[in-house]
């Protein structure tokens, strides 16, 4: 099977190192896939996700392959510098099905030969044959949602794994070859202890993983979380509880080397991702899948959340763009402050005014000075950026230098 691979595999590589070589005279662009599928929802999500058959798996990629096909004519004058495959669950489709959507992105898209390539993976389905796919896929990056590392937080959140799949899966992974490899994990789960964080996070930087991710819960209405929650079942950890835990978990990772770069995402210099960064620093990327999301030329649309209207209109080659919205220069300021301050590296002033047209520090002289006094944000050469105090009162922040 993976011969097969191998050998088309080869002539998508030859075309992508031909569509490279002008990649600094065209823009870049990101592309997210999604795969709307899980073996299970767990308990705490609301995304988009559903529990199919391989028959209906296989039947939705092939679907997806048309749509990047005939997509992809609107894209010529852009180079893919990120893929990212999330979900969902990409890793519960059949063997062969990642493969074949990354060999249709080189084959249609111009996508440069030192593009990061991110698979989401769940521990449970992580396995060799599956780690072998990505690597002729040219996949350089995974993201393993852990959420937690204790068997009782696992099961009572709704996850299928364990502690000891996910031990397996990374080393897996590293005897395979893969380096940049990121773990997600969850702040603030019902039931949840000072004392798990502090292994959990141990454990993590035991097994030498470049980049962490770590979310504060997020309890989203018609969840079963939601539901036990309103039962009584179990309770969250107090608000001020919840607060020491990210405080530890920033203090914890730096002091090893895994530096807050964005407020819930921590890295090694060099692996922080590529991804995610055009997320919060105002770059383009381009959604496919059912329910995708996009961001091209200051306007925001989304693929159908309905499976029967996707496969209609893969058919027909004309894609609805939900929820379209053009971006307002008012509301591109807001999002860029919004989301840069989010950042490490803050705002770029000079990148601002080249965009919008007026100098920031001008504009927002008296705020910006009173953030400065109260050791919210500091300045350094080109950048404006949140200090410690200025992130846990980020909103206050932002706020001031919007309104």
């Amino acid at each position: 099977m993976y011969n097969l691979f191998v050998n088309s595999y080869k002539k998508i590589v030859e075309k992508q190192q031909q569509s490279t070589k002008n990649v600094q005279q065209k823009e870049l662009l990101g592309i997210y896939v999604h795969i709307p599928f899980c073996e299970k929802k767990c308990d705490y999500c609301d995304f988009i996700s559903f529990c199919k058959n391989d028959e209906y798996k296989s039947k939705y990629v092939n679907a997806l392959l048309k749509e990047i096909s005939f997509t992809s004519s609107s894209y010529k004058n852009y180079v893919i510098d990120t893929i990212f495959i999330g979900g969902g669950t990409p890793t519960c489709l059949p063997n062969g099905e990642i493969f074949k959507i990354i060999s249709q992105i080189k084959k249609c898209f111009n996508v440069s030969k030192n593009a990061e390539i991110t698979v989401e993976c769940n521990p449970n389905s992580l396995t060799s044959e599956k780690l072998d796919e990505f690597k002729i896929a040219n996949v350089n990056r995974l993201s393993v949602g852990l959420q937690a590392y204790n068997n009782r937080l696992l099961k009572l959140i709704g996850r299928l794994h364990t502690k000891k799949q996910f031990d397996k899966a990374i080393n897996l992974a590293k005897q395979k070859g893969f380096q940049n490899i990121n773990a997600d994990l969850i702040l603030g789960i019902p039931t949840q202890k000072m004392h798990h964080i502090k292994k959990e996070l141990r454990h993590l930087i035991k097994l030498k993983l470049p980049h962490i991710s770590a979310y504060g819960l997020i309890v989203e209405e018609n969840t079963k979380l939601c539901q036990n929650l309103n039962k009584g079942i179990y309770k969250l950890p107090s608000e001020e509880l919840q607060v020491k835990m990210y405080d530890f978990t920033k203090e914890y990772l730096k002091k090893h080397g895994v530096e807050m770069y964005e407020v819930s995402n921590f890295a090694k210099q060099g692996y922080e991702s590529k991804h995610n960064l055009k997320y919060w620093t105002d770059n383009e990327y381009l959604g496919l899948g059912l329910t995708s999301s996009s961001y091209i030329n200051s306007t925001r649309w989304k693929n159908t959340d309905n499976f029967e209207n996707y496969f209609k209109q893969i058919e027909l080659k004309t894609l609805e763009k939900c929820e379209l919205e053009h971006v307002d220069v008012n509301s591109q300021i807001e999002e860029c402050v919004m989301l840069g301050l989010r950042t490490k590296n803050g705002i770029s002033l000079s990148a601002f005014e080249s965009k919008f047209g007026f100098d920031l520090l001008t504009k927002k002289k008296t705020e910006i000075k009173t953030l400065i006094d109260n050791n919210l944000i500091k300045i350094k050469g080109d950048n404006l950026f949140c200090t410690d105090q200025g992130f846990k009162l980020l909103n206050q922040v932002i706020l001031a230098l919007i309104d």
